[in-house]
């Protein structure tokens, strides 16, 4: 009895497309069970789509982590290269351990929605290492503007952290109804802070001087400069100083818009932190998909997160 070769490929791959489909569903049927299990331990309603869920050892401590996509071939500022036709965006898994269970996603943000319905549910989960840095950071605000705020305290509070500077000033601009972004500590593009708002785009530099200090036009124009590249719609310098009349007038001609130290102040006292006592809360410091802004390139985050 002879066998067309043929005829046998055409069956070894038709069963091997049988058992790899045998094998997807009985995978889609038991994430099904074992999620229903998972949302019903711990009083959810659903887990979103894009959640991938296993076994785990039960070390005691709910906790997760945050992995952030970039593309393969990246600028300085971790946008995408473009002289590379085949560049494309790495998407890492992000995990949360929660009792015997581990779950991944390959959207940090999918991670953090279930964070956040766990913790809405009564399941601690603790604090992630970006979520201690932000409760850090609001602590010391609050320290700060606990107190009569001047513009001295504000120079003493950050002179030795500039780039906490920045994150103060971002939270100035968001309680103002942007969205923002601090760029990266390194190859910042001459700029601090990416606004959004709408369809209007703005670049910010922050410069945390003493109160003495005069802003002069070499720092406007590196901002100037900056915008050649990113074009924005607005460009503004926050200080906690001043300016020169120099700066100022060439400020004038190039439509940048000058914060002082004095208007700084002044806009802390209308859209600041509360003068209260010095106890942040979940809702403060638990991340939020904005806070994310800060770990993902810009082109990556506002075609896929924003």
């Amino acid at each position: 009895m002879t066998h067309d070769p043929q005829k046998l490929a055409v069956a070894a791959v038709l069963f091997l497309l049988l058992c790899i489909c045998l094998f997807a569903l009985v995978y889609f049927i038991d994430q099904l069970v074992q999620k229903r299990i998972f949302c019903d331990r711990y009083n959810l309603d659903f887990l979103p789509r894009g959640i991938r869920i296993r076994g785990a050892k039960d070390n005691g401590c709910n906790e997760y982590e945050l992995n952030y996509p970039y593309w393969y071939i990246a600028k300085n500022d971790g946008t995408a290269d473009k002289r590379y036709n085949n560049n494309h965006i790495v998407w890492q898994k992000s995990y949360l351990w929660v009792g015997r269970y581990r779950l991944s996603a390959k959207k940090p943000t999918v991670i953090l929605e279930v964070v956040h319905s766990l913790r809405d549910a009564g399941t601690r989960v603790e604090l992630n290492e970006e979520e201690r840095k932000k409760k850090r950071w609001l602590e010391k605000q609050k320290r700060l503007f606990a107190r009569d705020t001047t513009l001295q305290n504000i120079v003493d509070g950050y002179r030795d952290c500039p780039t906490e500077f920045e994150q103060m000033c971002a939270e100035l601009f968001r309680k103002q109804g942007y969205r923002c972004q601090v760029t990266p500590k390194t190859n910042d593009g001459g700029y601090d802070i990416f606004l959004r708002q709408g369809k209007e785009t703005g670049i910010v530099e922050c410069k945390c001087y003493s109160v003495g200090h005069k802003v002069g036009r070499p720092e406007i124009q590196k901002l100037v400069g900056a915008n050649v590249i990113q074009q924005a719609n607005k460009m503004l310098f926050v200080t906690t100083s001043s300016f020169t009349p120099e700066a100022r007038e060439y400020a004038k001609e190039t439509d940048v818009t000058l914060i002082s130290g004095q208007k700084l102040l002044s806009m802390l006292q209308k859209y600041g932190f509360p003068k209260d006592k010095i106890k942040v809360r979940r809702k403060e410091w638990q991340l939020t998909v904005q806070d994310l802004q800060d770990f993902i390139p810009q082109d990556i985050y506002w075609d896929y997160f924003a």
